[in-house]
């Protein structure tokens, strides 16, 4: 058996034989299928320029919440927090368990707990200095 390393991705008929085995052991485990969509929610100013944005997706039965930015002109406006909302009212319409995320120490380590987020795991030095943060939230 050759082990070979090299800096980049696996090839596309590579990956074809990962993903079929993945997905081939989750049947003999009898495991949920694994389906992600991708969702997204904007705010726009007055002027129709974009002043925030939330990018998530659904698999299984929770919510990830991947990206959410405001631009500076707009934090402090209550902009990230009805992004959120609106994102968890949309997990609630699904009927999704809940809501979960990483951020960084130097984002929004206390944002979230303020909309109601439950710390989860903490990485600490990722990167060296700083701390990535799981958060999650229960709708059910």
């Amino acid at each position: 058996m050759n082990i070979r390393f090299r800096q980049s991705n696996l090839t596309s008929a590579e990956q074809a034989i990962v993903t079929r085995g993945f997905e081939d052991y989750a049947v003999q485990q009898q495991a949920p299928p694994y389906r992600a969509r991708n969702l997204s929610w904007t705010a726009d100013d007055e002027q129709t320029e974009l002043a925030g944005a939330l990018v998530g997706e659904i698999y299984w039965d929770w919510m990830f919440l991947d990206d959410l930015w405001v631009a500076p002109t707009h934090r402090g406006q209550g902009i990230g927090s009805r992004l959120v909302r609106a994102a968890e009212n949309f997990a609630q319409e699904q009927a999704l368990q809940g809501v979960w995320l990483w951020t960084q120490s130097w984002e929004a380590e206390h944002f979230y707990p303020k909309l109601g987020y439950s710390e989860f795991t903490r990485f600490h030095d990722f990167p060296k200095g700083h701390t990535r943060i799981g958060y999650r939230k229960s709708l059910a």
